[in-house]
């Protein structure tokens, strides 16, 4: 792959949250789109690094974005910052970690590309920005901000308005907002590969009523680079692909799997109960709960939304479910994340 015609490759690059799921995947298209740019990645000093095995000449940076000086020392001497560092969580020990690294950590790494003078900047929002309009919806760039109360999506929200307030000030920033990402190297697992991995541990298959956006992560990294070779300064862009019911997604993820069984649907608001009793033993156990209020919420008022827009200004293309999801089980078995013998069976052929 090379370039665009209008577009100069920067000499060095660098990639807050570039160990992580999409960051990673945006490594990989860098170093292969920019063969002659100096990557960076910032890393938290004791992150799991698997993501960047094999991409032995990309810098390695120890570091914290809700450090200022961590933030001046990365940024310093690149054109070009991507910053993907975020928490991607439904529920922590401490929900105030994600106020403290999605909202102030943005605003310590855009002062310091500010200060730099970084040429351009693409920032990770969410698509949680502009999603929840209901079932039936259709969300854009143009929607409004629905899911107040829930911590991860409150962050997103604010930290997307750092973003624009920066580029209203003259830091020349470009915002993509992912959906729901899919595919291999989810380390986390994250809360949408936990969709995938945790139906093979429930003794019956479930689904809530819901209607998501799902993208391949490798498109949505793909996304990341179009946006900044072609974005408008300021704008957002949805990073998406087709919108799926919460049960058609399973019911796929089962049929690759070789397994013909039946998911179940339960409307959403049967599990406020379950949610908050499981959330409240969680406060008092100390680990993650299966179900939270906020997923509940999330799943009522849905992810769907169109992406028209990226495919539009920016060429964003995406592959099929079916080939993301085939991948995505491939990895997750490969990595020990998926145990059940049929499915290991299947994908260690």
């Amino acid at each position: 792959m090379t370039a665009t015609d209008s577009f100069t490759p920067p000499a060095r690059i660098l990639l807050t949250g570039g160990a992580g799921f999409i960051g990673s995947n945006v490594v990989r298209i860098l170093r292969e789109r920019y063969p002659q740019t100096q990557l960076r990645v910032l890393h938290l000093p004791r992150e799991n690094l698997l993501n960047l095995e094999g991409l032995d000449d990309v810098e390695r940076m120890a570091g914290d974005i809700t450090r200022p000086d961590d933030c001046a020392r990365a940024v310093a001497g690149c054109e070009v910052v991507f910053h993907l560092a975020a928490i991607y969580a439904l529920w922590l020990p401490d929900m105030s970690v994600m106020q403290r690294v999605n909202v102030d950590g943005t605003r310590n790494l855009l002062n310091a590309c500010r200060d730099a003078g970084v040429r351009r900047v693409v920032y990770t929002s969410s698509a949680v920005c502009f999603c929840g309009q209901g079932l039936a919806i259709e969300s854009d760039e143009r929607s409004a901000f629905s899911y107040q109360g829930h911590a991860y999506s409150v962050s997103k929200w604010e930290s997307h308005q750092v973003a624009e307030a920066f580029a209203r000030q003259g830091l020349d920033v470009v915002i993509v907002c992912p959906v729901a990402p899919l595919g291999p190297g989810d380390v986390g697992p994250t809360p949408t590969g936990r969709m995938i991995t945790d139906i093979f541990s429930l003794p019956l298959p479930l689904a809530v009523t819901s209607r998501l956006n799902f993208v391949d992560v490798r498109d949505c990294a793909m996304g990341h680079v179009l946006a900044l070779e072609r974005g408008r300064s300021g704008e957002s862009y949805i990073l998406g692909g087709e919108n799926y019911t919460y049960r058609e997604l399973l019911q796929r993820v089962l049929r690759l799997c070789g397994l013909n069984t039946r998911v179940y649907e339960l409307p959403a608001t049967l599990l406020y109960p379950l949610a908050h009793g499981l959330q409240a033993w969680a406060g008092l156990s100390g680990k993650a709960p299966l179900l939270t209020p906020a997923e509940v919420d999330q799943a009522r008022k849905g992810l769907v939304c169109s992406a028209a827009k990226a495919r539009r200004e920016l060429g964003l293309a995406v592959r099929p479910l079916d080939d993301t999801l085939r991948d995505a089980l491939a990895w997750f078995v490969r990595h020990g994340y998926i145990t059940d013998a049929r499915v290991v069976a299947r994908f260690r052929r």
